[in-house]
C-alpha cells in the first residue's frame, strides 16, 4: 500500500502541474506537524511532499516551453533524435542548440542529414518559430527550426559513437533481407521504424502488433538474458556495476524511449535488490519506477508510451500468474498466453481512450506472435551484430532464422490488414477487460470454475464481434475524408487525406476491403498510390493532373455505383464528384 500511495501523490501532482505559492507551501507544512503530532501515518506527509513537488517541476518544466524565441538562428544543432524521413521528402528530426530543444526540417537537398544519427551534429542556419504544439511541448520541444541552408557535420561523443556504431552494424547486418523484413527486424530490435512502409505501419496496426516495433520492456528483458552467461562469469562485485553498465548502455543504443527508461530502471531496481539477497516485489518496485522517473521528469505522465508502459507492466504483475493457472496446456505456453492476455486487457481502456476502437485480432495476433517475437528479438540482436561484421556470404546464412521469424510475424500483420475482422468500441472492448480482470480475480480465489466461464464469455464476445465485423458491409455514407458511393465499398472518393498510413486506416475502420476505384479530389502522391497498391492491387486509382501513379480522367467522365450515375469533373486542378440527374 505504501508505494501506491506515493504513486498517487506524485502523479497527481505531475498532471496538476500547478506550482504552490508560499500560503500554501506553509499550510500544507503546519498541517504535517499537526497531523505528526497528532500520531498521523507518515506516508500520507511523504505523497503530499511528493505531490507538492512533482507539480512544482511538471509547471517549471511547461514554463520552460513558453520561452518562445523567433527569427533566423545560425551555429551547430546536436542531434537528440534520429532523422526521419517527412512525406513529400525532407527530414525531420529532434535537436539541440543552444541548450534548446526543437524540431528541426531539413529539405530534400540535405541528403547528408539522412546518413546522421542522435549525437551528431551538423552547421545549419535557418528560420526559428518559437510557438510550439503540446505534443512538442510534452518532449520539451520549444519550436520548430527550419532549415534554410547547413554546413559541415559533426561527430558523436564517445558514448553515442559507440552506440552509433552498433546500429550501423545491425542495420548492415540486414542487407541480405527483403527490404520490409530489413526495417522490420531494425524495429524489432532497436525500435527503429523509420524505413517501415505506410502499407507495413497499418498492417502492424491493424493486427494490434504495433508494440512489437516499439522498443519496450520485453527487449531489455531479452538483452539482460542473452548477456546472462557473461554476466555470471563476472565477480560478484563487479557483476552488479556491469549489469547496470549495460543496461543504461541498451537506453542510450534505443534513444531513450519513454518504454525503455521503465523498464531499464525496474530492471536495474530489481538487480540492486537481488545483490543484496532479497526478492524484489515486482509491483512495489513499478511504483517506485514510476515515481522516480516522474521526479526526473514530470512530463513524461503525458507521453502515450510510457502510459501504455506502465499499464502493461501492471497488468501482467497483477494478473498473468493466475490467469496461467486457469489456461489449459503445458505450463511454458500458458504463462507465455498469460501475459500477452493480462497485458493487452490492462491496456485496451488505455488504446481506446487515446487511439479510439481496438482491432478484434489484437488478442489471437499476439498470442500467436508472442512465441516467436522473443527468440526473434535475441537473434536479431546477437546474430545480427556477427552478420553486420561478417559481412556476405555468411550474413545471409545468420539471417536465415530472421527470415522465417519476420515471415510469420510479418505474414500475421499483413492478413489482418487485408482482410480485417473488426473492431472493439468502448463497451465492447471495456467488457473484455472486465472479463478478463473477473477471470484473474478468481484464480487467485482458486474458482476455476468461474474463471473458466469468464474465459468462456470473452472468446464468444471476440468471435461474435469478428463475424459480426466480417458478415457487415461498410454502407453507403461519408466518414473521415472518404466517400462510400456504393454498399459494396467498391467505389470510394478521399475529398481529403493526411497521410498514406491515415488514409489506410481510415479505408480499414469504414469496412472498405475490396474497392475497384479510388477518385482523389487532390493530386495524389507517390507513396499514397504505392501503399494504395500494395494493399488493393486490383483497385484503379484517379486523381487530378499532376498526380504520381494516378490516372486522369477525362471530364465528364461517368461511374456506375450503386445503382447511380456519378460525374467526374476537372475544376482548376482538382477533381470534383456529384450525382448525375438520371434523365
Amino acid at each position: 500500500m505504501t508505494p501506491l500511495v506515493l504513486l498517487a501523490g506524485a502523479l497527481t501532482g505531475a498532471f496538476l502541474a500547478h506550482p504552490p505559492d508560499s500560503r500554501i507551501l506553509l499550510t500544507a507544512a503546519v498541517g504535517a506537524t499537526a497531523w505528526h503530532l497528532l500520531g498521523g501515518r507518515t506516508i500520507l506527509l511523504a505523497a503530499l511532499s511528493l505531490g507538492l513537488a512533482t507539480a512544482a517541476l511538471a509547471d517549471r518544466a511547461w514554463q520552460d516551453t513558453t520561452e518562445a524565441r523567433q527569427g533566423f538562428v545560425s551555429g551547430v544543432v546536436r542531434l537528440v533524435s534520429d532523422p526521419r524521413p517527412m512525406p513529400g521528402g525532407g527530414w525531420r528530426a529532434e535537436v539541440r542548440l543552444d541548450g534548446h530543444r526543437y524540431d528541426a526540417e531539413f529539405a530534400p537537398s540535405a541528403t547528408v542529414v539522412g546518413e546522421l544519427l542522435a549525437g551528431e551534429g551538423v552547421e545549419v542556419t535557418g528560420d526559428l518559430d518559437g510557438d510550439p504544439w503540446r505534443w512538442q511541448r510534452i518532449r520539451h520541444v520549444e519550436g520548430t527550426l527550419e532549415v534554410g541552408s547547413i554546413g559541415g557535420t559533426h561527430g558523436a561523443g564517445p558514448l553515442h559513437q559507440l552506440a552509433n556504431t552498433l546500429r550501423r552494424i545491425l542495420v548492415r547486418g540486414t542487407a541480405p533481407l527483403p527490404s520490409e523484413q530489413a526495417s522490420l527486424l531494425t524495429g524489432l530490435v532497436l525500435g527503429d521504424d523509420r524505413n517501415q512502409g505506410d502499407r507495413t505501419a497499418d498492417d502492424f496496426r491493424a493486427a494490434g502488433l504495433g508494440h512489437l516495433l516499439a522498443v519496450s520492456g520485453q527487449n531489455v528483458a531479452l538483452v539482460v538474458a542473452a548477456a546472462g552467461p557473461l554476466l555470471r562469469r563476472l565477480r560478484f562485485r563487479t557483476r552488479l556495476p556491469a549489469t547496470l553498465l549495460l543496461l543504461a548502455f541498451f537506453a542510450l543504443v534505443t534513444r531513450f524511449e519513454p518504454s525503455v527508461l521503465r523498464a531499464t530502471v525496474m530492471a536495474g531496481g530489481s538487480a540492486t535488490i537481488a545483490a543484496r539477497g532479497r526478492e524484489a516485489d515486482g509491483l512495489r518496485l513499478l511504483c517506485l519506477t514510476v515515481v522516480a522517473l516522474v521526479l526526473v521528469d514530470p512530463l513524461l505522465v503525458h507521453r502515450a508510451a510510457f502510459q501504455l508502459s506502465v499499464v502493461a507492466c501492471a497488468g501482467i504483475l497483477l494478473g498473468s500468474a493466475a490467469l496461467a493457472d486457469l489456461l489449459p496446456g503445458p505450463r511454458p505456453l500458458r504463462e507465455a498466453a498469460a501475459v500477452t492476455l493480462a497485458a493487452q486487457s490492462a491496456v485496451s481502456p488505455l488504446l481506446l481512450l487515446l487511439f479510439g476502437p481496438v482491432p478484434v485480432a489484437a488478442l489471437p495476433a499476439n498470442l500467436l506472435a508472442a512465441p516467436v517475437a522473443g527468440p526473434l528479438m535475441v537473434w536479431g540482436l546477437t546474430g545480427g551484430l556477427l552478420a553486420g561484421v561478417v559481412g556476405p556470404p555468411l550474413d545471409t546464412l545468420l539471417h536465415m532464422p530472421s527470415g522465417l521469424g519476420l515471415g510469420w510475424i510479418g505474414g500475421m500483420a499483413a492478413l489482418a490488414g487485408r482482410y480485417p475482422i473488426g473492431l472493439l468500441g468502448g463497451p465492447l472492448a471495456l467488457g473484455t477487460s472486465m472479463l478478463v480482470a473477473w477471470a484473474a480475480v478468481c484464480g487467485r480465489r482458486s474458482a476455476r470454475r468461474t474463471g473458466h466461464f469468464a474465459l468462456l464469455l470473452l472468446g464468444s464476445v471476440l468471435i461474435a464481434s469478428a463475424l459480426s465485423a466480417w458478415t457487415s458491409l461498410p454502407g453507403k455514407g461519408t466518414a473521415g475524408g472518404l466517400r462510400v458511393l456504393d454498399p459494396a465499398g467498391s467505389v470510394v472518393v478521399v475529398d481529403e487525406f493526411r497521410s498514406a498510413e491515415r488514409l489506410l486506416s481510415d479505408l480499414r475502420r469504414t469496412g472498405v476491403r475490396a474497392p475497384s476505384l479510388f477518385v482523389f479530389r487532390a493530386a495524389v502522391p507517390s507513396e499514397v498510390a504505392s501503399a494504395l497498391g500494395e494493399r488493393f492491387p486490383d483497385a484503379d486509382v484517379w486523381g487530378p493532373p499532376g498526380s504520381v501513379g494516378a490516372t486522369t480522367p477525362s471530364p465528364g467522365t461517368v461511374i456506375r455505383a450503386g445503382g447511380e450515375g456519378w460525374q467526374v469533373d476537372l475544376l482548376g486542378g482538382h477533381i470534383r464528384v456529384r450525382r448525375r440527374p438520371e434523365p
